[in-house]
């Protein structure tokens, strides 16, 4: 792809989609931004900006004209409604004729995954594959960034997890990768996933974590239904508790701890373990 190709950044006020725009901004590529509300995008001078929705289909035509490459972060909605939501956008990306499209996936995408948004985004996935869109699916374990943010005001972390591990993965070098992938002259083709070099149990996650940080952190396994019981209580959608423990029950059966070079080899260098990244950004 030459510099003069338009790329397409969707989700640009979240975290992982301006990441990926600002990486773009500094390789020097013409980036168009898509955005539910303008007013929440900061910086970005030269890029050109957009309003769209993936419930839209005219704003997604609008975003996806005169674009050669795209990346499509996961929207938000109930799995199923949202999995829809994702095939507008590729679609979208058909009809405007769109060279190179990366979806942003999970590591556990299965029909049979205990998360529900893995689920969901299985189903994603095959749409995408419904498409003639030459495509690249990134599957994402679960990002270091959550996992500091994953205790109460008491040091704990509860949930169903088990004994299982999770391959935690840096945002910020997804949205590297990612940006590099764009950036590149011909498109990587394929499913990839998208993972840190090491995989820790969630007792072992609070126990590192809390040496880090001189904190005394743990966590406690839970039954299912006493972590459905007070996540219920938090005046939250049905469908988001069994997101959040649907996560946890997935990390017990095993399907966030895959460990693949995939990252690292986008990258150019050993993608950080979780202890090496949170130690680079003392922020977390």
């Amino acid at each position: 792809m030459s510099t003069q190709d338009l790329i397409l950044v969707t989700g640009a006020t979240g975290k992982i989609g301006a990441s990926i725009g600002r990486q773009l901004d500094r390789f020097g590529k013409e980036i168009r931004l898509l955005v539910r509300d303008p007013k929440k995008l900061s910086g970005f001078l030269s890029a050109e900006k957009v309003i769209g929705d993936y419930g839209d289909v005219e704003s997604l035509n609008h975003a996806f004209r005169g674009v050669s490459s795209a990346f499509i972060v996961s929207g938000y909605a109930e799995p199923g409604e949202r999995s829809k939501l994702h095939r507008n956008a590729f679609q979208a990306a058909q009809r405007a004729g769109v060279r190179y499209l990366i979806y942003l996936s999970t590591l556990g995408a299965s029909p049979n995954s205990r998360f529900p948004m893995s689920r969901d985004h299985y189903e994603s996935e095959g749409f995408l594959k419904e498409t003639s869109v030459p495509h690249t699916i990134l599957r994402d374990s679960f990002y270091s960034e959550l996992a500091v943010k994953m205790f109460n005001e008491e040091g704990v972390m509860k949930g169903p997890g088990g004994q299982g591990k999770v391959s935690w993965v840096g945002r910020e070098e997804i949205a590297e990768a990612a940006a590099k992938l764009l950036a590149g002259d011909e498109p990587v083709l394929g499913t990839f996933l998208m993972t840190g070099p090491t995989a820790l149990s969630l007792s072992e996650t609070a126990a590192l974590i809390g040496s880090m940080k001189n904190q005394s952190l743990r966590y406690e396994d839970e039954p299912v239904d006493a972590a459905k019981e007070w996540r219920s209580k938090l005046g939250v959608p049905a469908w988001e508790v069994d997101t959040w423990v649907g996560s946890y029950e997935a990390i017990a059966a095993g399907e966030f701890e895959a460990i693949d070079p995939a990252l690292g080899t986008i990258l150019g260098r050993p993608a950080d373990d979780l202890q090496t990244y949170i130690s680079g950004r003392p922020d977390l």
